[in-house]
This record gives C-alpha cells, structure tokens and sequence, in this order.
C-alpha cells in the first residue's frame, strides 16, 4: 500500500484538562503524546507532520528527558519545520504560532511543511487525544482511500464525525487554505457532500479523545477495536 502524508494536531490549548493533556502519563507507561506519535508512525503515514504549540514545543525542546519513552530527540530547523526523530521513526515537527485561532490554523501550517510533490495526493489528518486510535484503523482508512479514489474520506461512530480524515489535497487546496476557525475540514465536508465517503465504525475509537482528568478512568478499562 503506498504511504500518504498525515498531519498530526498537537497544538490545542487543553483549557478543559487543565493542564498540558498531552504529557499526561497513561497506564502503560507512556505519555499521551508518545501513544499518538507511535500509532501514527507505525503507520502508512509518510513523511509524518507533527503541528504542535509553541509552549509544547518549549517543553520538547528544553527538557529532553520529558519523552524518555519514546526517546524523541529534534534535530535542526529545516525551513518552516524540525526533524525529529524517536523509537518509531522519523518526522517533521512545526510550532504553530497561531494556535489560538484554531484547528483550520494548524491544518494550514502543516500543509506548507509539504513538499508540492507529497501535495498531489491524499492527505491525513488525525488527531494525538485519540488514545484507542490504532495504526491498523488508520491503515484500513488509508486503503479504502486509495480504494475509492474519494475527495475525503472519514470514519463515523454513531453519526459522530472521527478521524482520521484522509482528504485529496490537490483537489481541494484552494478550499483548505481559505479554512478558518476551530471546524477544521468539517467546511469541506458540509460544502461538498458528493464528495464525501463515510466509513460506519463499529466502535468509538476513531471518535472518543481525553477532554478531562475524569476521561482518564476509562483508560483502565481496554477496548478492542474492530472494523
């Protein structure tokens, strides 16, 4: 199966966690952020583009033993972005100065750490709160893509919208560029309906993010992912 570019959002505020949630420690041992790195690159996402916030990426780049888990180490700045490097693999990492308006803000910064020659296809974007997100829901996702020779692509839980959400981003790159706000690719979405394929999962794991301390006890209980 031949590998797509994904873009990893990093750069909420967490205002309802109340803290960073991302550096929140899981039961196995490891830091959200580090679940999210691994699922994703594990996956057939390629070149990788980790957007996050500039005081995540002040904790990264200042305390090097943060992500003792994953061994992430970032390298020199390449332009608009860093290499980085950890136990899973190799990406690119992007401080999101604007992070404040939004997800559409985010899409947009990792998309200018795209090569034009890995824009002429699909594109992922995921989210790093989804903590039952697996590479083989993101491979699957990936395949049908290609299957279906889609605009956009995305798995559905209950009516719920969840990610990934594989978009053509040559097709629409005009539209991703004018995005703005929090709705992220939800515009497209709603504008072109047609284009639109949704994927019936079986279970909450492409939807269901931590949003709160509370949302950490379900973490104890492990949930199967099926499709």
């Amino acid at each position: 199966m031949e590998p797509i570019p994904g873009i990893l959002l990093s750069a909420g505020s967490s205002t309802r966690f109340g803290s960073e949630k991302l550096l929140t420690l899981l039961p196995s041992g490891e830091m959200l952020l580090e679940r999210a790195l691994k699922v994703h690159l594990n996956s057939q996402i390629s070149p990788l583009i980790f957007v996050i916030s500039p005081n995540l990426g002040k904790t990264i780049r200042e305390n090097t033993g943060v992500l003792s888990f994953s061994m992430m180490k970032v390298g020199k700045r390449v332009g608009q972005w860093y290499a980085f490097s950890c136990q899973w693999g190799v990406g690119r990492l992007v401080i999101n100065e604007n992070f404040q308006e939004g997800m559409s803000s985010s899409i947009k910064k990792g998309v200018s750490c795209l090569k034009d020659e890995e824009k002429a296809g699909g594109l992922v974007v995921s989210l790093s709160d989804l903590p039952f997100l697996t590479p083989q829901t993101i491979n699957f996702c990936i395949k049908r893509f290609h299957e279906e020779k889609t605009g956009i692509l995305l798995p559905v839980f209950k009516d719920i919208t969840g990610h990934p959400v594989i978009v053509d981003i040559n097709r629409f790159k005009n539209d991703v560029n004018n995005i703005k706000g929090d709705a992220g690719l939800r515009i497209l979405i709603k504008k072109y309906p047609k284009a639109v394929k949704k994927i019936q999962w079986r279970d909450d794991s492409v939807t269901w993010d931590i949003d709160t301390l509370q949302d950490l006890e379900r973490l104890n209980r492990p949930l199967t992912t099926s499709y």
